[in-house]
């Protein structure tokens, strides 16, 4: 008897411990599926990043765009978390481009002149008449570039 409750612990471990990846395949698999088309005319370059979000929540990642290239920059939410706040940043935090929640712009189209890493910060506005109940939805950012 004592072997089969450890053996229903463990497996309750393990599906606790990959619940978290097959959530975050799940989103990147939804992110591909539903976002990639709104690059048009620009190529995907299969450089995206999606993860859950809840209210509160927020996600920073830092891209290389190289010297001469046209990019579109696109950040989705799945419509459970409605609209969320973005911006782009140099490396000196300086704001390059913003979308708040309550005036949305889902792509950014820009040029480089140099070589640079820039970092796509998002954050999912709290709801305003939270119930007790927090909704986790996917996030994406996804990069085009022209050819």
């Amino acid at each position: 008897m004592k072997h089969i409750g450890n053996l229903l612990a463990s497996a309750t471990l393990l599906a606790a411990l990959l619940l978290p990846s097959t959530a975050d395949a799940q989103c990147r698999s939804y992110a591909k599926n539903k976002w990639v088309p709104e690059l048009a005319p620009y190529k995907f370059n299969e450089t995206f990043n999606a993860a859950q979000l809840a209210p509160g929540e927020d996600a920073e990642v830092s891209l290389t765009f190289y010297s001469g290239q046209e990019y579109r920059i696109l950040v989705r939410s799945h419509p459970i978390l409605g609209e969320v706040n973005w911006k782009l940043v140099d490396g000196s935090n300086k704001i390059i481009f913003e979308s708040l929640a309550d005036d949305p712009k889902h792509t950014f189209d820009f040029k480089v002149a140099s070589t640079q890493q820039l970092k796509v910060q998002v954050w999912v506005p709290e709801a305003p008449n939270a119930n007790n109940m927090t909704h986790v939805g996917c996030v994406g950012i996804l990069v085009g570039f022209k050819e």
